[in-house]
């Protein structure tokens, strides 16, 4: 266990619980879940015990070098641990998160700004689906006589027609839902409590309102749009396991072997936007709402394999090289002569 020497700072700090403020200083609830998480691990890891007022306090009251020393140390851990570089880099955002958070309400006089490094992470690597055919083959199993199968089959619809997240999916309730106007209200990534309307097809607005009159909660303006089916899950909205369990069920029944999730079905949504508009870039951006067009071309690059397509060209110019059998010494000797 490492010790952190008290300073009079810190005396100040126990009285504040920072993590709390931290955290409802957040509005994503999955960040505020991986931030507490990460916060934990760092001073389990590097202190020996769970975080406390007055342990947070005594770190924070150490100098810039010294945080930056402890943090730099908890990176050589994770890195001996194999974590990916996307984990990596998200446990020590946590770290800086809290320093600087604790710096601007006063509690702490350290800037640690560009004294520990995160890992070089390449985005979108792999923006793969499944295939059109392989999406229509998951459309076409919900039982849709049953409760579960309209409420299923209106969620494959969002996810593979509106290239919607997980917990955009989660968060609607059913006063986002207007089947006359064919719109759904949702709340981006990083929006806030700032909702965005978008157009739905007619047929997935039929779906929904299929649904909504069979669980019998369409009148129940604040209540989630999809919710358990099951006894005692009824009125309860769905979670984020909940929806890829949901998913990877129909994906097992496909006999896709692909490990499929929501997102998985996102990026189908989005590649294949991408072939039916001809790779029209600005136009699929509306729909998958990426803040950067950036996203999208490294969608559109993965789609068309350019990559593949030059490689396939230089081997062209260089077959008949390759075919040619190599000539020994004692030929390329005996021609010269």
């Amino acid at each position: 266990m490492n010790d952190i020497s008290s300073n009079p700072i810190a005396e100040l700090n126990q009285r504040e619980d920072i993590v709390s403020l931290l955290l409802a200083d957040k509005r994503s609830e999955n960040t505020r879940r991986a931030y507490r998480y990460d916060l934990h691990d760092f001073f389990r890891t590097r202190f020996g015990v769970d975080p406390t007022p007055e342990l947070i306090g005594q770190f924070l009251a150490q100098s810039a070098d010294r945080i930056a020393f402890h943090i730099a140390v908890y990176k050589g851990d994770l890195i001996s641990r194999s974590l990916s570089e996307a984990t990596i880099n998200r446990r020590l955002a946590a770290i800086h998160s809290l320093v600087d958070y604790a710096r601007r309400v006063g509690l702490t006089d350290a800037n640690i700004t560009g004294l520990i490094r995160g890992e070089k992470v390449i985005p979108y690597r792999d923006t793969s689906g499944i295939t059109s055919e392989q999406a229509k083959q998951l459309l076409s199993l919900p039982d849709r006589s049953t409760l579960k199968g309209k409420r299923d089959y209106a969620i494959l619809l969002l996810l593979l027609e509106n290239a919607l997240r997980s917990a955009e999916v989660r968060r609607c309730r059913v006063s986002d839902f207007d089947p006359q106007d064919r719109s759904l209200r949702i709340l981006g990534k990083g929006a806030g409590t700032q909702r965005t309307l978008i157009t739905i097809n007619e047929h997935t607005a039929t779906a929904i309102q299929d649904y909504l009159d069979a669980a019998g909660h369409g009148s129940e303006r604040d209540a989630p749009l999809f919710q358990g089916c099951h006894r005692g899950a009824s009125q309860q909205g769905l979670t984020g396991d909940g929806l890829y369990k949901i998913i990877e069920e129909y994906a097992r029944r496909a006999g896709i072997e692909k490990r499929i999730s929501p997102h998985r079905l996102r990026h189908t949504s989005i590649t294949t936007a991408l072939d039916v508009t001809g790779g029209n870039i600005a136009v699929v951006q509306q729909l998958s709402r990426h803040a950067s067009v950036e996203t999208v071309i490294r969608y559109n690059d993965n789609r068309v394999g350019n990559q593949a397509k030059v490689t396939a060209m230089l081997g062209e110019v260089f077959a008949v090289v390759a075919e040619e059998p190599a000539t020994s010494a004692k030929e390329e000797s005996a021609r010269s002569e």
